[in-house]
């Protein structure tokens, strides 16, 4: 069998919060020999949420967004058997319920206690490429951007239809992590042959954008302005940080290029074509999605 040589090239988050110091956002991201995992979280919470006097006055979705992303980096760094992350889970919020006072015990905008998304992806090195493991709940997603597009690798939780129609519709969020009820933890495995850019984000990152078209535009245009890592990485923040009514969170893992302006060559006519057909095309926006939907869900 010959081996695929498809080694990590970078690794980063950009994030903000609306309100300092009280974002409900957080993420998680690191390397560990032949793995490497990148985690998103938003907590749930709203304008209206109560706060918990054990935990500094913040709210429930603040405290659960950051302790479900400690159990997660602590499964990574002692476990990594797929089928331990949901206890690992479970036990960080077992430490959010055990250590709430009860006048606190609010519901965040869910109307769950200790409510929050996840999008979790962990890459791992394999002789024909890179095996990358989805895990999520709620409208967090975990994307894929290649020399094909961007294509979301997450089903979002909700009623309400394409990632196109959420932009627009305020949908019901039908499955989350929280202490209230049951939820499910989503998975999904994908192998990945040729060099990609692996992505975990919450809503804040899209959810404020006209179409997912331009959220594909958003990544590769930032790359095309930037000169190293550290550039592309300030444009992307400062392209969300314009748009975004809401906290955000992007982490992002290349595998397989050999250089910065390799990853930039090897893009360089996808941003052409997205450009000459979605983002400067006349065309009504609903036809364009319709065109561009195939290759952006043929993961879903």
């Amino acid at each position: 069998m010959k081996k695929i040589n498809l080694n990590l090239n970078t690794i980063f988050c950009v994030a903000d919060e609306m309100v300092k110091n009280n974002g409900e956002d957080c993420f998680g991201y690191e390397v560990s020999d032949s793995d490497f995992l990148i985690a998103a979280f938003d907590g749930c919470g709203g304008s209206e949420s109560k706060k918990y006097k054990n935990f500094s006055g913040k709210t429930g979705a603040y405290v659960a967004s950051r302790a479900v992303c400690g159990g997660v980096m602590s499964w990574f760094r002692q476990s990594r058997t797929d089928t331990e992350l949901m206890q690992y889970i479970q036990n960080a919020l077992a430490v959010c319920v055990k250590y709430s006072d009860k006048a606190g015990r609010n519901m965040g905008s869910s109307g769950k206690a200790f409510p929050t998304t996840a999008a979790i992806l962990k890459g791992t090195e394999h002789p024909l490429g890179i095996i990358a493991t989805c895990f999520w709940a709620g409208n967090s997603r975990c994307y894929m951007l290649d020399f094909g597009g961007l294509h979301q690798l997450t089903a979002d939780d909700l009623d309400n239809g394409d990632a196109m129609s959420n932009l627009t519709s305020d949908g019901v969020m039908t499955n989350l992590i929280n202490t209230s009820v049951p939820f499910k933890l989503h998975s999904k495995r994908f192998l990945f042959k040729q060099p990609c850019i692996l992505i975990s984000a919450t809503d804040g990152c899209f959810s404020y954008l006209r179409s997912p078209m331009e959220f594909e535009d958003l990544l590769v245009t930032s790359l095309m302005k930037s000169k190293n890592i550290s550039e592309w990485k300030q444009t992307i923040n400062d392209r969300i940080k314009a748009v975004a009514g809401d906290d955000y969170t992007l982490c992002a893992a290349a595998y397989g290029f050999v250089s910065f302006a390799d990853i930039k060559n090897r893009l360089i006519e996808r941003h052409k074509l997205l450009n000459e057909r979605y983002i400067k095309s006349n065309t009504d926006v609903q036809k364009l999605w319709e065109s561009y939907k195939r290759d952006y869900s043929v993961y879903l």
